[in-house]
């Protein structure tokens, strides 16, 4: 079954309105791998919005575009 498709304009509202929550954040890196981490989003900006990542020595921040929401490549997930 196909997934819905959103706009860029309702990933951009579903973004901002997860600003500063606590969330649970999926990345798919491909060839079978997810990587998950928990933090928080930091900035909103026009292209693209960036992660803070709390439970990972090596990385502190995360920038991600919209199209890797809309694609699934990321998943962001409330705690």
């Amino acid at each position: 079954m196909r997934k819905c498709a959103k706009s860029i304009d309702e990933v951009k509202a579903y973004v901002n309105e997860l600003t500063g929550r606590p969330l649970k954040i999926s990345v798919n890196k491909g060839r079978k791998k997810i990587v998950k981490y928990s933090g928080s989003i930091l900035a909103v900006y026009p292209q693209v919005f960036t992660l803070k990542i709390a439970d990972n020595k090596n990385i502190e921040l995360l920038a991600c575009s919209y199209s890797d929401v809309i694609c699934g490549d990321i998943k962001l997930s409330e705690k």
